[in-house]
């Protein structure tokens, strides 16, 4: 079976990137995208075969439009015209708008990541924060996306959801049938060296990841016992710069953690694995994420997991085994101290946590159902 990959952007290190890359790995398979950034991105995408769909739309846009704008629309503008070669058995889509593939080509396996959150349950999130000129462009690009998206996702042959979370939105927003695969983890990458005296927080630098709810977290954790002052936070992720609202939360987290940890930018894998393999516990607190390879990440490397109550993290960690799920940064400081003050219980969740990991959610088995849904849907083709 010969597959194809599409995605739209390779230019942070995040869950989905991880998703495309092993997919294009195991099926030797070549990636279509509209931007495509090495340096930037897994260095291993260096050693497949990935194409850069072009637009001469992209040029014309006028510079003030915001980039978040720019590519979204330069990405959709590609997929969906795009006729591919017709030298393939089956294409996976991933990150949305690469589903809009399907307009011209089949069949389609979408592994859908999450519906776009800015044009569906972020929506009202994102635009607080938006001056009115702002406002009145995202609404009308989105009007179009919400409007394509209903045409082409109905065409799809298979969706792929990866939490019950995606599955979810999946079905309220645009009432699409999908199967639950959840992504894997490659547990033997992972280890546990110690339980240093430090908490950490990995993941993209972007607003709805929420850093500000742990960091208040910490400091109430560092003021209930005075063992606990030399603790420090740690927050580890990929930071892409050119977009100005990550940019500038950046710069706010930084100010606002002050001296009470540090942040690290761009860590390369080796380095986040080792920093997964120092900490004491692993933090989460993003909003409703889609589902979230952070917490499969730190039970691999035997360390508890201490996230917020919503989305993906539900379906992940069992509160009071392999960590905990909270409802305020005032809980999560409890939980904090509660595992401090109990390292035996730490290693314990550690454990359970890994041991959950191996057993559920292995590439093994991620590939021997993704395959098979693959082989059916290529019997069918057009």
């Amino acid at each position: 079976m010969k597959l194809v990959v599409c995605h739209p952007f390779l230019y942070v290190r995040g869950g989905a990137e991880r998703v495309v890359l092993k997919v294009a790995q195991h099926f030797n398979a070549k990636i279509y995208c509209a931007l495509y950034e090495p340096e930037k991105t897994f260095p291993e995408f260096k050693d497949c075969e990935v194409e850069v769909l072009k637009t001469r739309f992209f040029r014309y846009m006028p510079g003030q439009i915001p980039i978040r704008v720019r590519h979204a629309v330069a990405a959709g503008r590609i997929f969906y015209h795009k006729v591919l070669p017709d030298d393939f058995d089956v294409i996976n889509a991933q990150g949305t708008p690469s589903e809009w593939i399907r307009h011209y080509n089949s069949p389609v396996v979408w592994y859908c990541h999450s519906p776009n959150r800015e044009a569906f349950d972020l929506y009202r999130h994102r635009m607080k924060g938006r001056a009115l000129h702002e406002k009145a462009l995202y609404w009308t690009s989105l009007q179009a996306y919400r409007l394509l998206e209903r045409q082409t996702v109905p065409k799809i042959e298979h969706i792929f959801a990866n939490s019950a979370n995606t599955q979810g939105r999946l079905s309220e927003y645009l009432g699409a049938d999908s199967e639950i695969l959840h992504p894997g983890v490659d547990a033997k990458e992972f280890r546990c060296d110690e339980y240093g005296h430090f908490f950490c927080y990995p993941s993209r630098i972007t607003p709805e990841k929420r850093f500000e709810y742990v960091i208040d977290a910490f400091r109430e954790f560092r003021k209930r016992n005075g063992k606990f002052r030399d603790w420090k936070l740690v927050i580890a992720g990929s930071l892409f710069a050119d977009r100005p609202e990550h940019a500038a939360y950046y710069e706010w987290v930084k100010r606002y953690l002050g001296h009470d940890g540090r942040i690290l930018i761009d860590l390369p894998h080796e380095d986040l694995v080792s920093l997964y393999a120092k900490c004491y516990s692993v933090l989460y607190a993003p909003i409703n994420e889609d589902f979230g390879m952070v917490p499969l990440e730190a039970m691999a490397s035997f360390k508890p997991v201490i996230s917020v109550n919503e989305g993906g993290p539900r379906e992940v960690v069992a509160s009071g085994e392999t960590g905990f799920l909270v409802n305020s940064p005032h809980e999560m400081a409890e939980r904090m101290a509660h595992l401090a003050e109990r390292p035996e219980l730490a290693e314990e969740m550690g454990k359970k946590g890994r041991k959950l990991v191996e057993q559920k959610f292995s590439w093994e088995r991620f590939f021997e159902r993704f395959g098979k849904a693959c082989e059916k849907v290529s019997r069918h083709r057009d």
